[in-house]
């Protein structure tokens, strides 16, 4: 029988390497050498590095570049709410997968993964990703120096960017970036439990949180918003309804129903790509009551779940993603449990955002490609 061997890099200490075989049932001292080195963290301007990164992966320079880049954006400043902590909780979810450690592999570009004990499925085992840290604030609250700096790496680098945020507001931000360097037609594909189309006859032409989908609308390079998971009570005034403005209710979302809806709304709007959001307060508040604004009578994790990755099955390749509106933890060390819930959304949403990836191949590249060459 053959003797099991080392497969992930666990540890270093000093100049000392530790190797785990893939069971994690036998450890071995191994040789240092230049491919098994942490491979360093890009210097962007407007962007602090982590002091310890998602999951505390440290891909080696041996692996194939990242695919896949981690920013947080710690911004509540188009909150509506007084007081708001969501400008923290990019970090409070790093810290909580800080107990769900992922190892780069020591001769093939993949890492370890995560294992979804209900589903019984392994996650993010070929996804390679590396976590850019946090953008800094200027005196104005201003994260975009940060935001941009990433988009172009990443793009240069035909790579896939994951935001974490900061209140909704963030989102548009992000498609705005996109949209000045692209010809392309996107969809936004937002999970939600609110619309974010508010109408203010005093404030409505200040973009925030709660209508920044209204502002979206009116650019020709949206395509689409397809709202998934709306619900709750509304007056008649706040409801809202445009040509391109296409809504799932909770009551009614199903994988089915979010199929068939992104391959009608692609085909009926000429849509080229896709991205995609989601609001935290989408899950039910029995599974993640750390939001500002918490509907009850929300779907299941399971069916958000599902309904999430049917999304990443469509047939239109994503050009980014977002979780958002989540609220910080007291510390680091007090992660309360259901911010895991938060992290299981995010591992699928990442694994799912690669499957995509590579279903598309160079396709899935188009944006990105599109944006260098206007900038040239």
């Amino acid at each position: 029988m053959k003797a099991p061997e080392p497969v992930y890099l666990v540890r270093r200490i000093g100049d000392t390497l530790i190797a785990a075989d893939e069971t994690f049932s036998q450890f071995y001292q191994i040789e240092p050498a230049e491919e098994l080195e942490t491979r360093p963290i890009p210097q962007l301007d407007g962007i602090d590095p982590p002091d310890e990164p998602y999951f505390s992966l440290k891909p080696l320079v041996g692996q194939d570049s990242p695919h896949l880049y981690m920013l947080g954006i710690p911004y509540s400043g188009g909150s509506g709410m007084e007081g708001s902590k969501v400008a923290g909780f990019e970090q409070s979810l790093r810290a909580e997968s800080w107990k769900k450690v992922m190892y780069p592999a020591l001769t093939q570009s993949r890492i370890s993964g995560l294992y979804d004990i209900g589903s019984g499925q392994r996650l993010l085992e070929s996804v390679m990703m590396q976590d850019l840290g946090t953008c800094q604030t200027d005196d104005t609250d201003s994260y975009s120096k940060g935001l941009n700096s990433a988009l172009v790496y990443t793009e240069r680098e035909e790579a896939l960017l994951c935001c974490i945020g900061g209140d909704h507001s963030i989102t548009y931000s992000i498609l705005k970036s996109i949209l000045s360097r692209s010809n392309e037609r996107i969809i936004l594909v937002q999970f939600d439990a609110h619309h974010d189309c508010g109408v203010d006859a005093i404030h409505q032409n200040e973009m925030h949180h709660a209508n920044f989908v209204r502002h979206l609308l009116t650019e020709d390079g949206i395509a689409a918003v397809v709202q998934i998971g709306l619900r709750g009570l509304r007056s008649v005034d706040q409801m809202y309804k445009h040509p391109k403005l296409v809504q799932i209710p909770a009551e009614q979302m199903t994988p089915e129903r979010v199929r068939t809806t992104l391959l009608d709304i692609q085909h009926k709007f000429q849509a080229e790509a896709a991205y995609l959001s989601f609001d935290l307060d989408c899950l039910d508040p029995g599974s993640f009551p750390y939001v500002d604004f918490p509907i009850s009578g929300g779907p299941s994790w399971f069916n958000t779940r599902n309904c999430v990755v049917a999304a990443l099955e469509s047939s239109l390749p994503y050009v980014g993603f977002d979780m958002v509106e989540g609220q910080e933890a007291e510390s680091d060390e007090r992660i309360p449990g259901q911010y895991e819930m938060a992290l299981r959304m995010l591992t699928y949403m990442m694994d799912g955002m690669h499957r995509n990836y590579l279903r598309h191949g160079k396709d899935a590249l188009r944006v990105s490609q599109a944006l260098e060459g206007t900038r040239r």
